[in-house]
């Protein structure tokens, strides 16, 4: 998915004043977060996947689907969060959470990425083979 459909549907769903540039900021505390403790890269290898604004518009986002979902659903939390909406935030929040951890145990399960980076990520059911 692309951060700019990302940003749009989120435009759509839940309405708000926020630009682009700040929620791209939020879809970057996301990546870092997935990059750093699911996919766990280094320090220096989640800097390097900052989007920046408003070059990386276009850029696709690292989850793909059917785990994507979880980006829209972050910027609706934090959209309800910095409006101070609070009782929306804990729902939206609750939400998020649970497809985080969907994606986070599923991912964790198929590439096992505890066991590092020497099967290249590669599905466990294709690991036989190298």
């Amino acid at each position: 998915m692309r951060i700019c459909d990302v940003i749009g549907w989120v435009d759509e769903v839940k309405p708000n004043a926020f630009p682009d540039r700040v929620k791209l900021e939020w879809l970057n505390a996301l990546e870092g977060r997935v990059m750093a403790g699911v996919f766990l890269l280094s320090e220096a290898g989640v800097a390097e996947y900052s989007y920046k604004y408003p070059r990386d518009m276009e850029a696709e986002l690292m989850v793909k689907q059917p785990h994507d979902d979880m980006y829209g659903l972050w910027l609706c939390a934090k959209v309800d969060e910095a409006n101070g909406e609070y009782d929306r935030y804990a729902n939206s929040s609750r939400i998020f959470n649970a497809h985080y951890a969907n994606f986070v145990c599923w991912f964790a399960d198929v590439y096992e990425p505890a066991r590092g980076h020497a099967a290249e990520h590669a599905p466990r059911n294709e690991r036989a083979a190298l």
